[in-house]
């Protein structure tokens, strides 16, 4: 009896998911060995695990967060969502003192989008396993006051979450020279790769930070054009004009932006650290303004659309974004309230804060993200939080909210 097409599609499937789920497995008993190994370990070992005779120790520290997510939104026929969600991260440091190097590595839940580290819990099947992937792994080498870092690596620029979402890592090289308290921050990174080419990004960041105030001005260049940047980048996320190819599927394209366009932000940003022995404010603020923004009425970013106003917004005119905030905490209770306004062609879509105007294509977007936190232990505590936004120039009446509920142990 000689096997269907139908078997055969079985069989691939079967044998791509036994694949997927051996790496999975084969990744997370990785993880549990190592720590596995450093926790069995007696304190004095544990204090100082040595791994070569030049590498003094590894440190590992990370974070488990549980979170329960609701969306909802003004639409017909468009039901909430609620899910459950999962992030863990693990970081790595080896240090070599006698050479002023260290290396870094880290693991996290979550897809190959840079803006999250979440894992849907059981989505598709029953008490589904998640991934974990590669976060960040890089090199630095530290001399007197003068540091240089190579690889994917933490965001080393003073920001906030209206430019920069938390979980983004840039890949490539920066240099920092602290001259406490100024501070000088450049670098190189490739930040994408299509069509056997890089979309670039140089960056520049100098400031003052003392133990009260921080400032800093930034330039951000994205060394292409947006429609070379954001090609595959962009559509697969339905940014662009709708159409058809040739097989009558439908895809999204952008081909209705200025060829001059480009995203060159200049940014500020400010805060302030106001402490007492119970309570500590940080109010905060920043403002980016693209210069990139080249076009004309219909050639925003978001005009591909041809409805709800979209069609009629301008580039030059929507290319500034700003936040104004306030954190405070009160011994085991934080508090924080932020309101942002994004123009459309502010800032890249697909860098900022992945949960704040993801309803409405990121950009385009005002208002509030509301905050609130307890700690049960010294690393144990609960947060909740609200994000409350509209679009700012589109005729859309969706009202979009988003609240989470979360539980994170730090170790």
């Amino acid at each position: 009896m000689h096997p269907t097409s139908s078997d055969a599609w079985h069989y691939l499937n079967t044998t791509k998911g036994e694949k997927k789920m051996k790496r999975t497995k084969i990744c997370v008993l990785a993880v549990l060995c190592c720590v596995g190994l450093y926790l069995c370990l007696p304190g004095s070992a544990s204090a100082n695990l040595v791994l070569q005779d030049f590498i003094d120790g590894m440190e590992l520290s990370g974070d488990l967060r549980i979170r329960y997510e609701y969306k909802e939104k003004d639409v017909d026929n468009e039901d909430p969502t609620d899910r459950m969600r999962q992030r863990f991260r693990l970081g790595m440091k080896w240090n070599n003192p006698g050479e002023n190097w260290k290396i870094a590595a880290g693991l996290a839940t979550g897809g190959s989008d840079a803006t999250s580290t979440n894992d849907t819990l059981s989505d598709g099947s029953f008490f589904e396993t998640g991934d974990i992937r590669l976060d960040y792994a890089y090199a630095e080498h530290k001399m007197n006051n003068f540091k240089f870092i190579a690889g994917q690596q933490k965001n080393p620029f003073q920001t906030t979450w209206a430019l920069w979402d938390s979980d983004v890592r840039p890949a490539g090289f920066t240099a920092t020279m602290d001259l406490k308290p100024a501070f000088v921050t450049a670098g190189w990174y490739d930040v994408y790769y299509a069509d056997n080419d890089m979309a670039q990004m140089e960056a520049i960041q100098a400031g003052l930070k003392t133990d009260i105030i921080t400032g800093a001005l930034a330039f951000y260049n994205f060394h292409d054009d947006a429609p070379e940047i954001m090609g595959d980048f962009l559509t697969k996320e339905k940014f662009g004009r709708k159409t058809t190819d040739e097989d009558g599927n439908t895809v999204y394209v952008i081909d209705y932006m200025d060829p001059d366009y480009s995203y060159q932000i200049i940014d500020l940003y400010l805060k302030a650290d106001i402490k007492t022995d119970m309570l500590k404010i940080s109010p905060h603020a920043q403002i980016f303004y693209n210069i990139g923004a080249e076009g004309e009425e219909g050639q925003s970013l978001l005009s591909g659309e041809q409805k709800n106003g979209a069609d009629l917004l301008d580039p030059e005119e929507e290319n500034l974004g700003y936040l104004l905030g306030v954190k405070a905490s009160i011994d085991k209770i934080k508090l924080g309230v932020e309101y942002a306004s994004i123009g459309a062609d502010a800032c890249v879509p697909l860098l900022k804060d992945s949960d704040w105007g993801s309803a409405l294509q990121y950009v385009d977007v005002e208002g509030f993200k509301l905050g609130l936190g307890y700690a049960l232990t010294k690393h144990c505590e609960l947060n909740a939080t609200a994000y409350l936004y509209e679009a700012k120039e589109r005729d859309i009446d969706q009202d979009p909210k988003t609240y989470h509920i979360d539980m994170v142990y730090k170790f």
